[in-house]
């Protein structure tokens, strides 16, 4: 069983970081996914909603887990996705095992059925290490791997999600126009109202206030 792995939000100034992680569990067709960053908005929902579709059909498992800017600010970004990952397996796992979901071999889950996890980029956030398991890592894979553009197309629906949210709740920092990068509008904002309760305070430890 691989598991297909990708993020979205890693070098914002502003929380969430959101881990997604795709299962496939019956063969299906993949030709409308593509990287996010080469959909429109329009087009990333219109998958979204396809990929939603194929989790009720229980085609595929789709979850996320989200990494909080306090648990980035303790621990970094490596760690606390290290950590995202970890704690998501775990709670998949117990799920599956409450489930009569099985797998094409017709028996639960376990870890021994990880066969292996599929993360776009060259960082296995010391997975390998820690879970004794193989983790393949290459760069771009969100752009060759349709079941890693399905899980970049989620989680960049639902981070888009919340940050508009948030930007109701804080709308002083334009957080819809500069999607919480850092950009002069956003220094901008940050130095007219001071960093606010959802802001990374790694990312902005140089700030002398902070």
């Amino acid at each position: 069983m691989k598991i297909y792995i990708d993020e979205a939000g890693r070098w914002p100034l502003a929380w969430p970081l959101y881990v997604w992680l795709i299962i496939p569990l019956k063969k299906i067709s993949t030709k409308n996914f593509k990287d996010s960053k080469k959909l429109s908005a329009k087009q990333r929902e219109e998958c979204f909603a396809e990929i939603q579709t194929l989790q009720a059909d229980w085609k595929i498992i789709f979850s996320t887990w989200s990494v909080s800017h306090t648990k980035i600010d303790k621990y970094w970004l490596t760690k606390a996705i290290n950590f995202a990952i970890k704690s998501w397996l775990k709670k998949l796992l117990v799920m599956l095992s409450k489930t009569e979901t099985c797998l094409p071999t017709g028996r639960h889950p376990n870890k021994k059925d990880i066969i292996s996890l599929v993360i776009d980029g060259n960082n296995d956030f010391w997975l390998k290490k820690d879970l004794k398991i193989a983790v393949d890592t290459i760069i771009k894979w969100d752009d060759k791997v349709p079941y890693i553009s399905m899980a970049s197309i989620v989680a960049k629906v639902s981070r888009d999600y919340v940050m508009k949210k948030l930007h109701k709740k804080h709308p002083q920092y334009w957080f819809d126009i500069h999607k919480w990068y850092w950009t002069k509008m956003h220094y901008e904002k940050i130095k007219q109202h001071w960093i606010s309760p959802i802001h990374r305070k790694l990312f902005l430890r140089n700030l002398k206030e902070i």
